[in-house]
């Protein structure tokens, strides 16, 4: 296999990675594979870690590629420490595109733990940092008069560190605008019936083309079970009861056949 054709299938496979160790242990395992091709696979994982268009949750599930890559590297002498340096000096960068919406930050946070204990860091200040409330009196005072967020410059040569303040940052700011949203949201003091509160608009009703957030959740839990009892009749045979229930050699044969 060539650097083109390994570097676009492992583009193919971190575009479609999961959360499932199976499928980052494959994404892993095929990186080192191709550890002599790190040139072209380094440059792949951060293209599609920059890409605008993919979903922060896959994003999220690169970075534990990354988390899997950095450890089994380091873990066998025989890959040479491929990729690790590479993908430290480029963590920043990582971490700000996995947390680009506040989505990602408790799994963000525990990869980036991981990392850190990889290279032996001593990160226990960010943690304490990360579980604490970083509202200070200034941002309470923003708060107060609805003003917006102020971000401050992040430099910082050791790449680990940069990204730990990235990381919090995001925290710091999430927490800022959840204390904004209490301060000025509009209470509502109305009683809200419970036919109201759980009623889903019709589905041969188009005048009503929005569902809240409970209503959304409700559907899928509608759709779990319905799916659950389909499963639930998959395996179910209807046999001649003359014959009795016991199964015969003719479905013994075609299950085997399967």
């Amino acid at each position: 296999m060539d650097s083109f054709d390994a570097a676009n299938q492992l583009l193919q496979m971190l575009r479609s990675l999961s959360p499932q160790l199976q499928h980052l242990s494959k994404a892993v395992y095929f990186a080192l594979k191709n550890s002599d091709k790190e040139d072209y696979l380094l440059p792949t994982i951060l293209d599609v870690i920059n890409d605008k268009q993919l979903p922060t949750s896959i994003k999220a599930n690169i970075l534990q590629f990354v988390d899997l890559l950095i450890n089994e590297s380091l873990s066998s002498d025989k890959y040479k420490q491929a990729y690790v340096q590479g993908l430290k000096d480029n963590l920043p960068l990582i971490i700000t595109q996995v947390t680009d919406n506040k989505s990602n930050l408790y799994s963000t946070y525990l990869s980036l733990f991981n990392i850190s204990q990889h290279f032996k860091m001593d990160c226990h200040g960010f943690v304490s940092q990360f579980d604490s409330n970083m509202l200070t009196d200034k941002d309470i005072d923003l708060i107060k008069r609805n003003e917006e967020f102020t971000k401050s410059d992040i430099n910082d040569d050791e790449p680990l560190v940069r990204a730990w303040k990235i990381l919090l940052q995001c925290k710091h700011e999430c927490q800022f605008e959840r204390a904004k949203l209490l301060e000025h949201s509009e209470y509502i003091d109305d009683i809200v019936d419970e036919d109201s509160l759980f009623s889903i608009r019709e589905k041969s009703n188009p005048s009503t083309t929005l569902l809240s957030k409970r209503q959304i959740l409700v559907r899928m839990e509608d759709d779990r079970e319905a799916h659950k009892r389909s499963k639930e009749n998959f395996w179910v045979v209807n046999r001649d009861k003359e014959k009795g229930n016991h199964i015969t050699e003719d479905e013994i044969e075609c299950d085997c056949g399967k």
